[in-house]
């Protein structure tokens, strides 16, 4: 590493749109408004976003109650595998990046149709 250039390891959702066609139950729940200039909505922030919606939002008590478990193994699987990153260990990212993606495919199946 430089001393004015970092190298990171990191993970980004290269097409957000495929988010939206993977898991539109949740997306509907995660972002009920449509998107601001600039935000993200990628896989990571999606998880973000169901924790704060479980957190803030006006859920119906019968889906937070349907999703409260599953969004916290998907949080838990979210900082498990930003960890991975910031220690550079890329392959644990991977492994982790596949469970998070189906954790969020069972929890699509709870979600509400949108």
């Amino acid at each position: 590493m430089g001393k004015l250039l970092q190298i990171r390891v990191s993970a980004w959702t290269y097409a957000e749109e495929d988010v939206l066609r993977a898991w539109p139950g949740l997306a509907a729940l995660a972002w009920p408004r449509p998107p601001q200039p600039g935000e993200k909505r990628g896989v990571l922030e999606l998880v973000t976003a169901l924790d704060n919606g479980l957190s803030f939002e006006d859920w119906p008590d019968a889906v937070a109650d349907a999703l409260r478990d599953g969004i916290g193994r998907a949080v838990h699987l979210k900082d498990t595998l930003e960890d991975a990153l910031f220690r550079w260990e890329p392959r644990e990212a991977n492994t982790l990046s596949d469970a998070l993606e189906e954790e969020l495919a069972k929890l699509n199946g709870q979600a509400p149709k949108p």
